[in-house]
């Protein structure tokens, strides 16, 4: 059964105790799936380089395996690890994270390759939210994928989330709506020009 966690919404700063932070690194240490929030929406966490993790999300999810899933990492350095430097994507990402974008990149050789798309690209997303950018400072890199079944609703409360994936997931953490609750916007940045692949959530003002 799923365990609960929740997370403790402080001023603008959300607070997980260390035993909790401990439930989640353990679970995704063993291959297990984690729900979490996010900036846009809630997310489903996996270790991206193990395969079985990475099968058991599409499975969970009812995902088509032709459709990449995205990383999650804690910073634009870590961005280019992954993806290869371009001007765009270093001028980009500079000023636009972290922020509710999935960059996409050509991978890098250092780049998971479970979640490596089959033209050799990779989506990167460094979140605007302290929990998914704790887990991918503490664990690694992490999935970062809607918390939904293919062609559900994207969730924005962790109660959406467990609707759809219920028991297929080990982990859920708690930290209440999503603040923007809409799907980060997908950006090309090989080329010269940035290409939006898909609309999405824009970062709220000042």
């Amino acid at each position: 059964m799923a365990i609960v966690l929740r997370a403790t919404n402080v001023g603008s700063k959300f607070v997980l105790d260390a035993s909790a932070v401990d439930r989640i690194l353990g679970a995704l240490r063993e291959g297990g799936l984690v729900v979490h929030p996010t900036d846009t929406v809630y997310g489903l966490a996996a270790d991206p380089f193990r395969i079985a993790a990475v099968d058991r999300l599409y499975a969970a999810k009812e995902r088509p395996r032709e459709l990449a899933v995205s990383i999650a990492v804690a910073s634009v350095a870590d961005v280019f690890r992954f993806g290869a430097r371009t001007p765009i994507a270093e001028a980009f990402c500079g000023k636009n994270l972290p922020g509710p974008y999935t960059v996409v990149l050509q991978a890098t050789p250092e780049a998971p390759g479970p979640v490596v798309s089959q033209a050799g690209t990779i989506g990167l997303r460094v979140p605007d939210h302290p929990i998914p950018r704790l887990l991918a400072r503490a664990f690694g890199p992490i999935t970062s994928t809607s918390a939904n079944r293919h062609d559900g609703p994207e969730p924005v409360t962790c109660q959406e989330a467990a609707d759809q994936l219920s028991d297929r997931v080990d982990v859920y953490v708690d930290g209440g709506p999503a603040s923007l609750g809409v799907p980060s916007a997908v950006v090309d940045l090989r080329g010269a020009r940035a290409k939006i692949l898909r609309p999405g959530a824009l970062p709220k003002g000042p």
